[in-house]
Order: C-alpha cells, then structure tokens, then sequence
C-alpha cells in the first residue's frame, strides 16, 4: 500500500512487439479531497469502514481596507500595501483554512495572501485576482499573522474580508454523512454523500475515514465555498 511498483504490458501478434510502461500505487482508498454534496469512494481493501463528520463551522470573517503596495513585493517587514490580521489557531485544530473571495473586494482587484505563525511561513496564495485560499492540515496551536497584500488595486485602494475556518473533530450536528459500512474491492466506486442545510454563510467541515489502518486519517473537506442558496 501506498508504494509505487513499476513494470510493463507486452503486446505482441508474433511479428511485432509493443511494450506498455506502467507505474501503480496502490491505495485503502481514493476519494476527493473536496467535495460539495455526493461523491464517490474506491476501496483498495476488504473490511470495515466508517465516515464521520467533522463540523461544519461558520467562518470568522475581519473586515478591512489595504492600499496599493508600491513596488509589489510582498514583505512581512514592510506595511506598505499590507494588512496584517492576528489569528489564534486553537490545540485541537484538525484542520484551518484562510480565504479571500472576489466578491468581497473591489471590481479587477488582485490581492494576494500570506499566512506566518511567528516568523516562520505556514502558506501563501498569489492567483490572478483575488481568490485566494490557503489550508493547513493538523496546523501547530498558536498565534498567527495573516497578511493581505495589496498587489494590484487599479483604484489604489480596496476593502476585503478575510474567512477564517479552525475546525477540529467535533460534530457540530448540520451535517449528514451517509457511507457503506464496509469497504469491498469492486470495480466500481462505492458511493459516499454529504449534506447540509441551506445558508448564506460559508462553512467547512470534513469528512475523516476510518476502518482499514490505511484508510486512517484520510479525509475529504466539505466546504460551502460557494453559496449554498445561490446554486
């Protein structure tokens, strides 16, 4: 499990010979890692299985304003063009998500983040425009800085709104998680499913497997991005 073997697949009619590589990890089990309603889970083992809902949580959201940065170049060290927000990232935290949405900034905006925990970078976003997202998978508990850099503000100056998500195990009741209770090698998928209640406020949650020790610890995110009442 979870090694890459390699060989080939010979074709041959007794003339002529082709030769396939091929390269396969085997896996307990392949599912997205986001997903957004049902969706499917292949098992690469026989035996128990179990999927358990981990939130979903609201988002902490700070509002605010950044400035063109000059020379656009991101600098901890420098606040010209940058905000910088404190974030406490609680012990226990499974998972913790930073995000910035188009939406809430100013028309052809391109705001980029930065997220720090002391002096030590943890994470950074820089698309085009300002869409941006970082995650942080079991994070260290503490105090971190998360920076929105303003790189390309066509009016000088735009508001933004920073999501802020630490979830951790507990099942916070608004999510239904409906899965096999045994994982069976088959050709096809199996299929797994999530839902949640209608709300124009972006949550996360996840979805942690467990049964097989190699399915352990894996898990897909369950993330209201978008909004649920609006499609």
């Amino acid at each position: 499990m979870n090694s890459y073997a390699g060989g080939q697949l010979r074709w041959t009619d007794g003339t002529r010979t082709v030769r396939t590589p091929i390269v396969v990890r085997p896996v307990a089990l392949a599912a997205p890692a986001q997903v957004s309603g049902s969706y499917n889970v292949t098992f690469g083992f026989s035996g128990a299985f179990s999927a358990t809902a981990r939130g979903l949580i609201p988002a902490a959201i700070t509002a605010g304003t950044v400035t063109q940065d000059p020379d656009q170049t991101f600098d901890p060290a420098d606040p010209s063009g940058t905000v910088a927000v404190t974030v406490e990232i609680p012990a226990g935290t499974t998972y913790a998500r930073f995000s910035l949405f188009d939406g809430d900034v100013a028309a052809g905006s391109d705001i980029d983040l930065y997220v720090y925990r002391g002096t030590t970078f943890a994470g950074g976003s820089g698309n085009g425009g300002s869409d941006e997202e970082v995650n942080l998978l079991n994070p260290v508990a503490g105090t971190y800085t998360v920076y929105m850099h303003g790189w390309g503000l066509p009016t000088g100056t735009s508001p933004f709104k920073l999501h802020t998500w630490a979830l951790g195990s507990a099942d916070a009741g608004n999510m239904t998680v409906t899965a096999p209770a045994s994982g069976v090698i088959v050709p096809l998928p199996r299929s797994a499913s999530t839902q949640w209640a209608g709300s124009r406020v972006k949550y996360l949650g996840s979805v942690a497997y467990g049964g097989a020790a190699a399915a352990v610890n894996r898990r897909s995110c369950a993330s209201t991005r978008k909004d649920p009442l609006a499609g």
